[in-house]
């Protein structure tokens, strides 16, 4: 008898302009759920998967924490990329 698959959880962290889901993505991180996964860096062309949170919802992610909204600050004095965003799909890893 086979080996039960059982889903895995990806996450996806993504830095918008704005606190809202229709704002324009400024960076992303994915991780996947795969042994000695390592994220990679890039200074090369930006080829990101989405240009807004809302894209991401769309095809099948899913937000499971919002940016927190604390005062104003100035992003001068803070090392601070947008507002983010961390979703989480469901998938079958092979």
């Amino acid at each position: 008898m086979g080996a039960t698959i059982q889903p895995r959880q990806r996450l996806l962290y993504l830095h918008a302009r704005t606190p809202s889901v229709f704002a324009d993505v400024l960076g992303y991180t994915l991780i996947e759920p795969i042994a000695g996964f390592q994220v990679e860096i890039s200074g090369g062309a930006f080829d990101w998967p989405y240009t807004t949170v809302h894209e991401a919802l769309v095809d099948g992610w899913q937000i499971v924490q919002f940016p927190h909204l604390q005062s104003s600050f100035s992003d001068t004095e803070l090392d601070v990329v947008g507002y983010e965003f961390i979703l989480q799909k469901m998938e079958v890893i092979p």
